[in-house]
């Protein structure tokens, strides 16, 4: 470790925010299937499936978009107003304990009496729609939009799924660094995350390879996978040769270096499962139902991550209408315009493969860009205290010292001066003569003085 990594406070503001964030999932998940709000789950998970039905027929495509973006607007309207007791007593169900019902089935349909308020909200924006941009409507140039307007904000939740990612996996990348032991230099640390993550790469797409042709060879998933293995080590080397400068910032500390190394692994794993994902899609022939489950995993995934940061410390800091008691109608507002925004592609766009992999694409491009920022922003701040420190130092060692005394001889012959001097008369060396009348002109020359005594009463 450098004499400037010792002498520097082992503090880095940017890597303790990250280390502050919450990382734990369990609290949300637990929050998201709490049995007191499970009916708003089984409402989304048919509707979702009811409406991308209906979104099939040309007559119902419309109408499909408008009720996906209804029950995403309710739900928003009832997260926002969630702190209101009423609101929260219309959203939540009671416990069991408290019904009265001996019939389990009226059991189970009565706690749906929790939808409710945001399936209101959702009829009421939809009648406001019809009203405006309807085929009858104000406006009904827009109404035939809608779909496209709809199924155009998958770039958007694209772009929510690498952010989102990307914060998590910084907080757990920082919460996990370890501030003791041997310093791998940076050569040595890419390559050992390359192998892993070629590594990953390999048994991934193997497995999808013999899931695909069982009877094929060890060989056949490099001679049929190439390509994909070349992008993931071409996507490797490029984002290690753009944030190489970045890494060696931290190279001398040991909890940088550590942090470094972790989020460049996470990062580069994710980025190889989206690499992946466009290649089979592409070029591994996938049915039409693979593709639909990994979609819908991949959908549920990417509302319970945006979730976790639209709710964590971090961000409930900045937006005040985020926290973790409505985190769940949060969810279900992005949930269904993300089904729908999924439904329109799949009947709005003639090709749904290259509007996926669009979206994938998208993904890559942003986990990239934060990935780099992150860097920056972690380890650009240690380099400046070195920087700071440094000219600190120069100026320093630059400025000599002013001293009263040159050196110790100067010091004594002085005091020695001193001392010599206060021995003698004040008035210098002349001794003065009091009785003899002063030569020239004095103040007492032109003055006559009275002889007569000055009497006092």
């Amino acid at each position: 470790m450098t004499e400037d990594s010792e002498n520097i406070q082992d503090t880095n503001e940017e890597l303790e925010l990250l280390k502050t964030t919450e990382t734990s999932l369990w609290n949300l998940f637990k929050t998201l299937l709490s049995p007191k709000t499970m009916p708003h789950i089984v409402l989304i998970s048919f509707l979702s499936i009811l409406l991308y039905i209906t979104s099939s027929a040309d007559s119902l495509t419309n109408f499909s978009a408008v009720a996906f973006i209804g029950l995403s607007f309710g739900y928003c309207i009832t997260a926002i107003g969630s702190k209101n007791e009423r609101i929260k007593a219309w959203t939540i169900s009671t416990s069991v304990s408290e019904e009265n019902l001996d019939n389990h089935f009226f059991k189970f349909i009565k706690k749906f009496k929790i939808c409710i308020f945001p399936i209101s909200l959702a009829l009421f924006f939809m009648i406001v729609t019809f009203t405006i941009f309807g085929e009858n409507g104000i406006i009904p140039q827009v109404y035939e939009l809608i779909p496209l307007i709809l199924g155009s904000l998958f770039v958007v939740w694209a772009i929510v799924q690498g952010l989102s990612f990307s914060t998590w996996a910084s907080s757990i990348s920082a919460k996990r660094t370890k501030d003791e032991g041997r310093i791998p230099t940076v050569k040595s640390s890419t390559a050992v995350n390359g192998s892993i993550l070629l590594l990953f790469s390999i048994l991934t797409v193997g497995i999808f390879q013999f899931a695909k042709k069982p009877s094929s060879a060890i060989s056949d998933i490099f001679i049929d996978n190439w390509v994909y293995l070349g992008l993931v080590i071409i996507t490797f080397s490029s984002t290690t040769a753009w944030t190489w400068k970045t890494r060696n910032l931290g190279n001398h500390n040991k909890s940088l270096d550590s942090f470094s190394n972790r989020w460049t692994l996470i990062c580069h794993l994710f980025l190889s499962w989206h690499i992946l994902t466009v290649w089979r899609q592409n070029f591994m022939s996938p049915n039409t139902i693979e593709i639909f489950i990994e979609e819908i995993l991949l959908m549920i995934f990417t509302v319970f991550m945006a979730i976790w940061s639209l709710t964590s410390k971090g961000y409930a800091t900045k937006f005040k209408l985020l926290n973790e008691e409505n985190s769940l109608s949060w969810g279900l507002a992005f949930g269904y315009a993300y089904a729908g925004s999924v439904a329109m592609l799949t009947n709005v766009f003639d090709d749904i493969t290259t509007v996926m992999t669009l979206g994938h694409l998208i993904v890559i491009l942003t986990v990239i860009y934060v990935y780099r920022r992150v860097l920056l922003n972690v380890l650009s701040t240690h380099d400046d205290k070195i920087m700071v420190k440094r000219l600190v130092e120069k100026s320093d060692t630059s400025t000599p010292k002013v001293s009263i005394y040159q050196n110790e001889k100067d010091k004594s012959e002085l005091l020695s001066d001193v001392n010599q001097e206060s021995t003698e008369d004040w008035q210098g060396d002349e001794d003065v003569d009091w009785d003899k009348i002063s030569e020239g002109k004095t103040i007492s020359e032109d003055v006559e003085w009275e002889n007569d005594a000055i009497e006092m009463d």
